[in-house]
């Protein structure tokens, strides 16, 4: 695992995450849903999204079929792109995946803080793909955003 122990990958935030998802289930109204799956590792997600009038993201839901990285992932990622616009969601999209791929480090105001804990992915590559996973869902369903919104 070049280096890494398994404890600094699974880590207590992504372990609470995996095992007590705050945003699992899929929305009863959403604007946007998506299936992606993570062939290396199995992974399954259906992710769906509202929008609110404005055009930012309301709300995320979702159902896994997945590992507790990719778990973890989606349900932080729900609480972090909430009230972003999709710009800026895809824009936070490229800052984790530049973390995770390029060690690049996330600055201390960042939006994105509660991801510090996917850090240690960078040294094992074949689980960034279950952390990028709902990501790439989200991306994906922003893609779908109803016509008429900004």
């Amino acid at each position: 695992m070049s280096g890494r122990k398994v404890e600094d990958i699974y880590q207590a935030t992504i372990m609470d995450r995996a095992r007590h998802p705050r945003h699992r289930g899929r929305l009863a109204v959403f604007d946007a849903e998506v299936l992606e799956t993570n062939p290396l590792c199995a992974d399954r997600l259906t992710l769906t999204l509202k929008f609110s009038g404005g055009g930012g993201i309301a709300a995320i839901g979702y159902h896994a079929q997945a590992c507790a990285i990719c778990v973890a992932a989606t349900d932080l990622m729900a609480e972090v792109v909430r009230g972003m616009t999709p710009d800026a969601a895809e824009a936070a999209a490229r800052e984790f995946e530049a973390m995770l791929r390029m060690g690049r480090p996330l600055p201390p105001e960042s939006a994105l803080s509660p991801l510090r804990p996917f850090e240690p992915l960078r040294d094992v590559p074949c689980r960034i793909g279950c952390a990028m996973l709902p990501w790439r869902a989200m991306i994906r369903a922003l893609g779908e955003q109803p016509a008429g919104r900004p």
